[in-house]
């Protein structure tokens, strides 16, 4: 794949700007940045689905492209035809045979025909089809899912695995991956990176899982939501991208100051020659000023004029530094809880949690005390989030696993205000507090990108009155600045948190007291 010049602007604001890319066989490439810098913008543009401004993408000839978006784009159709489609050629080989065999069987004179599908099906080795459709639903733990089940009656976080596994199956030679280890757990974002590692093909993929960056890509590029050229960090994933993100801004501090300075001390040498300049043309005011003086005045002022040119030229020269630059902090305050800390404030017994007619949890017993922070672990489908569904209560505030629903034509404002029941102005810098500005307030809730619209979500739940939070997969979707944020408010609230996560970053920033790991019908607690 080669990109060149790619811009692109959203709402006339520019995204990217004259963005080069060539990705080759075994390139690993991961691109982060805040959310609605334009991540999901750019990966789209270069599979295709949106034409650049300005630019070009090209692919060499027969090159299978594989993208993942974080969204099912159209929810219609079964999950085993949306699955079987994903075989790409062989997909199409298959439903070709089978019509001819029922044309056969009927008569037909079509042999000629099935035998060269049948020989085009044996050259794409269709015999491991079925394998291969079973592993992958297996290791994404999609496998409960019927074939005739309807997309639209699939959770966001399966329809977000199934985008996975069909991207998968097709076998391309180039994947675009829009945070796809979101709704994995932990073995399945292994079998992800282990099936990575053996992936002959290019991989460019937006996320904002440290560990995944850490244990996949080899570079990293960032939108960082200020500028539109994008900014290259080679030579390692999320630790090293860090780490010298932090000694180019050092060094970029470093420069500025020195500019400054010497910004300063032209000034000052500016305004001592005006000084001298002003000395003479008092002289000649006093009747002591000859020739020479009159033409040491002139020069003297011509020179401070000449001076003050240079500084200004400089100055608005694109070679002058900027005073460097960053986004505004999104800012966390999580309620406080002073209660008496053995107070119990969440209890089972016999509890029993079901999704239908399957029983997810049996007979299980607990007690949760003020200020207990519990990190809940276990499988897709074991039962973790209905846990949590089952523990809410009028005292909790639940951060959901997706914003399955939210997507609607409320206003920004008016959706924080329905939740949070405070003053205009207080709203106002409330919102300010989690990033979003003026501009944004008016805007429909389906506008927002998955990461703003988690982050609104944040803004509601810490601003609530609830005295125990319950929070589902917590870091999806967030940008790497506000998990630094999130973890840093989480490490000092004091009240009561219950949390499923399988963000081993996150766990490990934020500290937890207890463990309880869900499966096989049961809660057990190390």
């Amino acid at each position: 794949m080669k990109a060149v010049n790619l811009s692109r602007s959203y709402d006339g604001d520019p995204l990217f700007a004259e963005f080069d890319l060539v990705l080759g066989d075994g390139d690993r490439v991961g691109i982060v940045g805040p959310n609605g810098a334009g991540k999901s913008t750019l990966l789209r543009v270069l599979a295709g689905e949106l034409r650049p401004e300005a630019g070009s993408v090209t692919y060499g000839p027969g090159t299978r492209v594989g993208y993942v978006a974080q969204q099912m784009p159209d929810p219609e159709g079964t999950v085993g035809a949306f699955l079987t489609a994903g075989l790409g050629e062989l997909a199409q080989v298959t439903a070709t045979m089978r019509e001819l065999e029922r044309r056969l069987a009927e008569g037909a004179d079509v042999l000629a025909e099935f035998g060269v599908a049948q020989e085009r099906w044996t050259a794409l080795e269709g015999w491991t089809a079925e394998a291969r459709v079973a592993e992958i639903r297996q290791r994404l733990d999609i496998a409960h899912l019927p074939d005739e089940l309807l997309l639209r009656q699939v959770s966001g976080g399966e329809q977000a695995r199934l985008l996975l596994a069909r991207a998968l199956l097709d076998e391309p030679d180039v994947l675009l991956l829009d945070e796809p280890t979101n709704h994995l757990d932990a073995e399945g974002m292994a079998w992800l990176q282990g099936w990575l590692g053996s992936y002959a093909g290019g991989v460019l993929t937006v996320s904002h899982d440290r560990a995944f960056l850490d244990a996949v890509v080899s570079r990293v590029l960032e939108l960082d939501g200020i500028d539109t050229e994008v900014q290259d960090y080679p030579g390692g994933g999320y630790s090293a991208y860090r780490a010298e993100k932090q000694r180019r801004w050092e060094r970029l501090l470093l420069d500025f100051e020195a500019q400054e300075k010497d910004r300063r001390r032209w000034e000052a040498d500016i305004e001592r020659t005006k000084e001298q300049s002003r000395g003479v043309e008092s002289a000649r005011g006093l009747g002591v000023a000859g020739p020479h003086l009159r033409r040491v005045a002139r020069l003297v002022a011509r020179k401070a004029k000449v001076r003050e040119r240079r500084l200004r030229r400089q100055m608005e020269s694109v070679s002058w530094i900027a005073r460097p630059r960053t986004r505004p902090p999104l800012t966390l305050t999580f309620p406080q809880d002073s209660v008496d800390a053995d107070e119990v404030v969440l209890s089972a017994r016999d509890l029993t949690v079901s999704a239908g007619s399957k029983v997810l949890l049996k007979s299980v017993d607990f007690d949760v005390r003020r200020g207990d922070r519990i990190l809940v672990t276990g499988r897709n489908g074991s039962g973790k989030t209905s846990l949590l569904n089952a523990l809410s209560a009028d005292e909790t505030a639940v951060l959901p696993q997706t914003s399955d629903g939210l997507r609607t034509d409320m206003p920004v404002m008016e959706f924080f205000r329905s939740r949070v029941p405070v003053y205009l102005d207080d709203a106002e810098r409330l919102l300010q507090g989690h990033q979003f500005g003026p501009d944004q307030w008016g805007a429909p809730l389906r506008s927002l990108s998955a990461g703003e619209l988690r982050r609104l979500l944040l803004a509601v739940l810490v601003n609530s009155p609830a005295r125990v939070l319950l929070l589902d997969e917590p870091t999806n979707f967030l940008d790497l600045d506000a998990l630094d944020v999130v973890e840093e408010a989480l490490r000092r609230y004091r009240g009561t948190l219950v949390v499923v996560t399988h963000d081993r970053f996150f766990a490990e920033a934020v500290g937890f007291g207890r463990r309880w790991h869900v499966g096989d019908g049961s809660l057990i607690e190390s």
